[in-house]
């Protein structure tokens, strides 16, 4: 095996991702309870859920925490397109500077008539870490988190469906929101990208790790899955 090592069981950050890598276990896949679509831990540009997945990182910067992006260099992406009823997304997202807007993960389409998918950003507006969806007309509405940390590593987990999504971070802010009418936030027209946004949103901050599951979480299983992702970034510091 090349271009990875893993002693106890434990990354070994590396300076490339021109090797070749195998699959290893990872706390993403393991320690949820719901059945994983995609494990990107961003140590390299495998999904550990073994189903195949792949990240590039383009402009992304490798550390020791996961991928950095900037402005200047641009953003990533995944090979990754959900298509179900529920999904439920844990991620470890941070911004460096806080004067303008950064796009961390999008799969947002915003064509009028087939409007689909969404986004986690920072707004400097908001102060705050958000989650935009967007309805079938292409329009998009935002949902932030109230509390906001300058350098802290937002966790967040997110439920959705077609009929409500629920939004937690690490502090127990717990965003809830029912559509009227059903929207398509589960089936994605295009695969996820990192650091940079479906219309040219750019990105001056940090993604540790993005996994997707199959279904909606509970209250308590969204706090132990953010319970998890503290720890894999605390871990990597």
């Amino acid at each position: 095996m090349s271009g990875l090592r893993l002693v106890s069981n434990k990354f070994i950050p590396l300076t490339s991702w021109d090797h070749d890598f195998v699959v290893v276990n990872s706390r993403l896949v393991d320690d949820i309870p719901l059945p994983c679509l995609a494990a990107f831990d961003l140590l390299n540009p495998l999904d550990n859920s073994g189903h195949g997945w792949k990240a590039t990182k383009g402009g992304g910067v490798i550390r020791n925490y996961g991928l950095d992006f900037t402005r200047t260099w641009g953003g990533g992406s995944t090979d990754f397109i959900a298509s179900k009823d529920a999904i439920s997304v844990l991620c470890a997202v941070k911004p460096n500077t806080y004067d303008a807007f950064s796009t961390f993960l999008d799969c947002r389409n915003v064509t009028a008539g087939s409007g689909s998918g969404f986004c986690i950003d920072f707004s400097p507006n908001d102060r705050a870490v958000r989650v935009q969806v967007v309805y079938p007309s292409g329009t998009g509405v935002s949902y932030r988190s109230p509390t906001f940390v300058e350098n802290e590593w937002n966790i967040l987990c997110i439920t959705l469906s077609s009929a409500s999504l629920r939004i937690e971070n690490q502090h127990g802010d717990v965003v809830p929101n029912e559509f009227t009418s059903p929207i398509n936030i589960t089936r994605w027209a295009i695969p996820m990208l990192l650091g940079q946004g479906g219309s040219g949103g750019t990105c001056d901050g940090s993604v540790g790790f993005f996994s997707v599951y199959d279904g909606y979480m509970t209250p308590a299983q969204r706090k132990s899955a953010i319970a998890v992702g503290k720890e894999i970034m605390a871990s990597r510091a």
